[in-house]
């Protein structure tokens, strides 16, 4: 007899402990599935970069007064950025190989002669979206003609 109580005692501790187990476990489950549907219920928060492009130069010096070029290194933050000559004598045009996307471009500005003896200046604008960066490049005069 006193085997039939311990063994029905070790049974009923079992059963006890694997109740007390399997009510931790869909606890946990619960606690799990809720972790999920909170995580998956919140609003994507989507950070996005504001259009804009910045220059990186040397610091301009007068350009000579001959026909040259000058390379301009630009980072846009986003694709489909611009630039634009405002001076009918500056040509822009993209490093071989480059295209108008986001990332670290260089633009080569080309200018003509300055025939004249007084420096000139002009603008070229860089845009992205509403924002717009000026550079302005600057060519000497020509040296005046002596007579002799």
């Amino acid at each position: 007899m006193k085997d039939f109580f311990c063994n029905f005692a070790l049974q009923e501790s079992y059963h006890i402990n694997t109740l007390q187990y399997m009510k931790r476990f869909l606890m946990l489950l619960a606690v799990a599935a809720l972790a999920v549907g909170a995580v998956s219920c919140q609003k994507e928060i989507k950070h996005e970069t504001p259009a804009s492009v910045a220059l990186y130069t040397h610091p301009a010096k007068p350009e000579p007064a001959s026909a040259g070029k000058r390379a301009v290194t630009v980072t846009a933050t986003v694709d489909g950025w611009s630039v634009q000559s405002k001076a009918d004598w500056i040509t822009v045009s993209l490093a071989q190989g480059m295209e108008y996307t986001r990332g670290v471009r260089e633009v080569i500005l080309t200018f003509t002669e300055n025939t004249s003896t007084s420096p000139r200046s002009g603008d070229v604008v860089f845009s992205a979206g509403s924002y717009s960066e000026t550079y302005t490049l600057t060519q000497e005069g020509a040296a005046p003609k002596t007579n002799n």
